[in-house]
């Protein structure tokens, strides 16, 4: 699959965070806000993709999302990715006390 760009419609997997559930994202299909292309301190190229649908998350494309589109598509179908934030206080406390 080639580099996503802007306006580009890709799948991405949910996350649910034990300690910081203010983050937690629900699968599915969402649409490339940002594609930034650097260089590895190995010099090899990668980039990274902002999603509309979780501003300010920058998620590697390269060696990541590219290799499982397939997948979360059979997965997802049409189903749109969303944050899904879980606000109760059990599930976002601080790390210093997650015994991490």
């Amino acid at each position: 699959m080639n580099k996503p760009k802007p306006g580009d419609k890709i799948y991405v997997e949910g996350t649910i965070y034990l300690h910081h559930g203010v983050d937690d994202f629900h699968g599915g299909i969402c649409t490339v806000k940002a594609a930034r292309t650097g260089i590895e301190s190995n010099g090899k190229e990668i980039t990274d993709v902002e999603i509309e649908e979780d501003p300010g998350t920058m998620y590697r494309w390269d060696g990541y999302l590219e290799l499982y589109q397939e997948e979360w598509r059979k997965r997802y179908g049409e189903r749109k990715g969303q944050r899904t934030p879980d606000l109760r206080p059990e599930f976002n406390d601080d790390w210093s006390d997650a015994g991490i």
